[in-house]
């Protein structure tokens, strides 16, 4: 019969790729952990990993014990995201996330939300893709995007646009690109439409680091106005409205009634607001 430990052990050696690896996973002596193996192994008729190099890789046979640990994982992060709709505190941890773009500004907001509720104790997760909050990765969002996934909900905070910046305008002959992990992003693809390859003196990964690169005299970089404006560089330029984009507070709809994210969403709509100068623009994600 297999139970949830052979469920458990297939998953963590799949995640961590090998047995020694999975050891701090799964808390048990590596020993263990290789009698347990071939056991299981035993009692399904079969190997469930093969070896590549150094790396175990999951076989056909370990395909249903990983889909039944993901599975596992939805089902248990329903049950914490129920268990914390319950809790009517305003202390405890709230986890928010947010893009490196934004960090200076997340950082202040959530420096000022601490100061008015001092028992809610705060972590702060820079990522540029959309954490999962269906799975508590975090319990907050503050994300710039057009198009917010429609299993969350929240409220549209601020709309923005981005312009072009450099630390001296007069002096800004080059410009700074982006390399092909940005090649998707409207900004990439203003500056393929309107900037010639010759004219691109150095090519960054991040928007962040544009504009660290334009702060050090690199040349001209087209940000967000937000982040611009928090640097110190000087606009070169009215904003690019066809680059417009918006600023949005988002979790999870299962916690719309814990009173540490209704607390934090009221407070950094409010807050972000008034930062961006950006005024209300409109009612919100819709079921918000």
């Amino acid at each position: 019969m297999i139970d949830y430990d052979d469920v458990r052990l297939v998953a963590a050696i799949a995640a961590a790729g090998g047995v020694r690896s999975a050891q701090a996973r799964l808390g048990t002596h590596i020993a263990t952990i290789y009698r347990q193996l071939r056991d299981l192994e035993r009692r399904i008729g079969g190997v469930l990993f093969e070896r590549l190099g150094d790396t175990l890789v999951p076989t056909g046979r370990a395909e249903p014990f990983l889909e039944a640990a993901d599975d596992l994982r939805d089902r248990l992060a329903k049950v914490e995201r129920r268990v914390a709709a319950l809790d009517d505190r305003l202390v405890g941890m709230l986890n928010v996330t947010t893009a490196d773009t934004l960090l200076e500004t997340a950082s202040a907001c959530l420096k000022a939300f601490s100061a008015a509720h001092p028992g809610i104790a705060l972590s702060l997760q820079v990522n540029n893709s959309f954490a999962d909050l269906g799975r508590r990765e975090a319990d907050i969002a503050i994300r710039p995007t057009l198009s917010p996934p429609e299993t969350l909900v929240g409220r549209r905070v601020a709309r923005f646009s981005y312009a072009v910046y450099a630390a001296d305008v007069s002096a800004a002959g080059g410009w700074i690109g982006f390399d092909a992990v940005l090649s998707a992003l409207p900004a990439a693809q203003w500056l393929k439409a309107n900037v010639a390859e010759d004219e691109i003196r150095l090519r960054v990964n991040s928007l962040t680091a544009a504009a660290a690169a334009a702060e050090a005299g690199w040349g001209r970089a087209l940000l967000p106005d937000y982040l611009g404006a928090a640097r110190q560089l000087a606009r070169a330029g009215e904003s690019i409205d066809a680059l417009a984009s918006e600023l949005w507070v988002l979790y999870h709809p299962d916690l719309r009634g814990n009173p540490r994210v209704r607390a934090f969403s009221d407070f950094s709509a409010k807050w972000l607001r008034a930062r961006l100068n950006a005024g209300a623009q409109g009612p919100g994600h819709p079921n918000g």
